[in-house]
């Protein structure tokens, strides 16, 4: 395909770094990194800033592909910033709180995300380097001298990936490239599974396993209620996320899940009533042969037919309560 040369905002100088029509010098001379022919900066008073051949027709999908794999290069071997590739790593949850939540069932993995610094990684960048263990040219080829680890960098505008290439168990970065707009995401941003633009092949982020709850735990929804008596005889209820509770709190007798059944609610509720006034002085529904059944603050009455308040005690003269 031949486009208009407007589109081509980048070009190699003397050096062999790629260089974007903004940053051109004066008298220096270009050359395409599609084609390596000569190229002219154009940055007249009305059209948009661009290289323009100088006597060559281009194609744009080869200027795009050999722009793309040189600004990875030369970002790599110019720059000192961070150039973050960010995986997602499984973290689960050992603590022995789960205990607490009564179902084997329920487990705790969640992914986060997992930064890595490919400077730090690999030492080392080639363009277009032969390797000799898988018999592949990858358009960047990363390494590390130290360990001999390495990772392909593939620029994907016509060609994805080849099946053998990814077979090869090397880990890829592909990186789709459209239009002159990702040759300067490229240049500087991050490499995430979660950018459209970018696939990666086998890479995987070491799982991690953790005693205590994490900022990510997926057992946040899990609400407990811990109970109280305040000093007046009333029944304090407080709901908690079930990473906000201590192995400690968990393990106390006023604290169940708030998706307990109302039978086994109640029988906590009345088991922690009476272990909390012994001696009886607060009168207290739950405490009265009449009664059965909790449901928020309300106690089912044999004798009145209803529902009334636990604290309806106080004044009823049917009140009367069970023996130990």
């Amino acid at each position: 395909m031949v486009v208009s040369s407007a589109q081509y905002a980048y070009a190699n100088d003397c050096s062999g770094v790629l260089t974007h029509i903004s940053n051109v010098i004066k008298h220096n001379s270009y050359t395409c990194p599609g084609c390596c022919e000569e190229m002219v900066a154009v940055k007249g008073k009305v059209n948009v800033h661009h290289f323009r051949h100088n006597n060559a027709i281009c194609s744009y999908e080869s200027y795009l592909h050999n722009a793309a794999k040189s600004a990875f290069y030369n970002r790599f071997n110019e720059s000192t910033d961070l150039i973050v590739l960010i995986l997602e790593r499984a973290i689960t949850c050992q603590s022995k709180k789960k205990s607490f939540l009564n179902d084997d069932s329920i487990s705790c993995t969640n992914l986060v995300e997992a930064k890595y610094n490919l400077r730090n990684l690999f030492n080392e960048a080639f363009l277009e380097l032969y390797d000799m263990s898988t018999g592949f040219t990858p358009d960047v080829m990363l390494s590390n001298s130290d360990n001999g680890s390495k990772c392909y960098i593939e620029v994907f505008v016509t060609h994805e990936c080849s099946e053998e290439k990814i077979a090869s168990g090397i880990p890829i970065i592909e990186i789709s490239v459209n239009d002159e707009d990702d040759i300067k995401y490229i240049q500087e941003s991050d490499f995430s599974t979660n950018d459209i633009n970018i696939s990666l092949y086998n890479f995987s982020a070491k799982e991690k396993s953790v005693q205590e709850c994490h900022q990510n735990c997926s057992l946040i929804f899990n609400k407990f209620e811990t109970w109280t008596l305040s000093a007046s005889g009333r029944l304090n209820k407080l709901v908690k996320s079930f990473n906000h509770l201590s192995e400690e709190e968990l393990s106390l007798n006023n604290c169940w899940p708030v998706n307990l059944d109302k039978r086994t609610k109640t029988e906590k509720i009345i088991n922690l009533v009476k272990e909390m006034d012994p001696e009886n002085i607060y009168s207290n529904c739950l405490k009265c042969i009449n009664a059965s059944g909790w449901d928020d603050g309300q106690v089912s009455c044999a004798i009145k037919y209803t529902s009334v308040p636990y604290t309806e005690s106080k004044v009823c003269k049917h009140y009367k309560v069970v023996e130990a």
